[in-house]
């Protein structure tokens, strides 16, 4: 099964705090570059590569969900796919050319990089090592194609791991492929096609480790021949700063899959369209051990948010951009009342009260599956809540009755005040720590800064639902904090914002994301002013 319902009571948000592929590897090659990417959220411009990486691989993806028409032969077969590369390249390049150009963000010329000729090319390679398996699967006349999850199909309905979330409103095309007595080449197509992510399923098509700590996603799982093979697609060459990585995901993949399937990963390839090379990546995983000790190296990373780097890497390895800057390339910014530095948002507080009330796992704002309770000091009484899936899982495991909770993250969810406990937080029946009076909480912060990074995400769920989300990173000369809006709280002014504007922001309501701080717009009481223009 390539995609799978998530542990923490069938939640489907994204986690920074898991173990990915992309962040293991970005670890591995740089580890300041992984704090600020994936602790921070801070990232570079988007660049027409980056555009086109997804665009490509999802239009090659998109073929290879076709169903084959009836043909006498194997260039009959070739014939027919390459008929088809024109639409979806076109399709690639006009939706990806959209993305760069509206993008709030992005350096590059985009034109002067990609084109109908050369993303055709590419999807024509990809087809080609498809092909290779087709005649493989021909010449073995055929092999295994029921699957528990099978291989999307435009013909068929597209499986959703959650469905009674899936938009019911949709009627979706279901004519099954009949196979004839002897394997034909439509037949040898139909076996051979792999899984691949769905783009019609809004969720995130992931295995997800059974302890919550580490997910995958595949690009392409071959399975006609009996042997599991993950394929990664990449839109290079197999040269590059990236290309050493790949060995490290592909690995990473094939733990994943070995710790969530009786049957074994067997093979793992690269597939690079560029030049239609077939990397083959000796399947050699680390043990579980290895995994969760890089896991622990990150959570082990303090929650410093200073920036640039007291000791910048030396920008060698691939996508080190904000790790390997010696100096920020924007002046300091001058804080003015009612404004205040970053550094004195209090990140931990400690507060006595009774526990009572225990909740949960309910949707956070992200919604991400997280414990809750209330806790009651007079007549004050503050939700409790996991700052992010399985960050407190003892949360209900504590007496119902008078008690100190320690390390708390004070923040505001919907104009009330909240506290956020994670690995750092505890709940204690005594404690001789310093205590703040929940009604004395903050909630909120004022200041002002440089913008270094912005980006926009939108999407829907899978009810059909849209959503979306704007942030950008605020640098007050010292340190930076990520700045959200979701939703109806992103206007004019939010989507006006570029780098090098200096912004001031009041009233902004605070929340956490991995221990750092994550300022929050309330579209009723937050006051965006844009000081200068970048």
């Amino acid at each position: 099964m390539p995609a799978q319902i998530p542990p923490e009571a069938q939640s489907i948000g994204r986690a920074r705090g898991r173990l990915s592929a992309s962040s293991l590897t970005t670890f591995l090659r740089c580890e300041k570059q992984w704090f600020l990417n994936y602790r921070i959220g801070l990232r570079g411009p988007l660049s027409p590569h980056q555009v086109m990486g997804i665009e490509v691989e999802d239009a090659f993806c998109s073929i290879l969900m076709h169903r084959a028409p009836a043909v006498n032969s194997f260039e009959e077969l070739e014939s027919w796919l390459h008929s088809l590369i024109k639409e979806h390249a076109e399709k690639a390049l006009l939706s990806g050319k959209e993305t760069f150009e509206n993008s709030l963000w992005h350096e590059g010329d985009f034109d002067e990089y990609f084109n109908t000729e050369n993303v055709s090319q590419m999807l024509e390679n990809g087809i080609a090592l498809q092909l290779e398996e087709v005649k493989n699967c021909f010449n073995a006349k055929g092999g295994i194609h029921e699957f528990t999850i099978p291989a999307p199909c435009w013909d068929s309905p597209p499986h959703f791991t959650q469905p009674e979330k899936a938009n019911s409103m949709i009627s979706w095309k279901d004519e099954p492929h009949r196979f004839s007595q002897e394997i034909t080449w439509q037949d040898a197509w139909e076996i051979a096609r792999p899984w691949v992510k769905d783009p019609r399923n809004p969720e995130p098509q992931r295995m997800y480790h059974p302890k919550r700590w580490a997910a995958g996603e595949c690009d392409l799982v071959l399975r006609w021949d009996g042997k599991t093979r993950i394929v990664d697609i990449k839109m290079g060459d197999g040269g590059g700063k990236f290309a050493s990585s790949l060995d490290a995901q592909l690995n990473f993949y094939a733990w994943l899959w070995n710790e969530t399937h009786e049957e074994k990963c067997y093979g793992l390839e690269g597939w690079y369209l560029t030049n239609g090379l077939r990397k083959i990546v000796e399947v050699n995983p680390q043990e579980t051990e290895e995994y969760r000790d890089v896991y622990d190296r990150m959570k082990s990373w303090n929650c410093d948010s200073t920036l640039p780097l007291e000791s910048p890497c030396d920008g060698e390895a691939g996508g080190c951009h904000w790790c390997s800057l010696e100096e920020i390339p924007y002046e300091i910014p001058q804080i003015t009342m009612p404004c205040e530095p970053l550094s004195s948002i209090p990140s931990r507080v400690n507060v006595k009260g009774r526990l009572q009330g225990a909740w949960g796992p309910l949707p956070n704002h992200y919604g991400e599956m997280v414990l809750g309770a209330m806790i009651q000091a007079g007549d004050k009484m503050v939700t409790l809540e996991e700052s992010q899936p399985g960050a407190f899982p003892s949360m209900h495991d504590s007496p119902q009755d008078e008690v100190i909770i320690t390390g708390a993250l004070p923040g505001v969810w919907r104009r009330q005040a909240r506290l956020y406990l994670d690995e750092n937080s505890a709940i204690l029946a005594d404690s001789d720590a310093t205590l703040t009076r929940m009604g004395m909480l903050r909630t909120k912060a004022n200041v002002e800064g440089t913008v270094l990074s912005c980006s926009k995400r939108d999407g829907k769920r899978s009810d059909g639902r849209p959503w979306s989300m704007m942030s950008f990173h605020l640098w007050d000369g010292e340190r930076v904090a990520e700045v959200v809006a979701f939703g109806s709280a992103i206007n004019g002014t939010i989507l006006s914002i570029r780098p090098g504007m200096n912004v001031k922001l009041t009233s902004a309501e605070l929340g956490w994301r991995e221990g750092l701080v994550q300022l929050r717009i309330d579209s009723r009481t937050t006051r965006i002013e844009i000081k200068s223009k970048a």
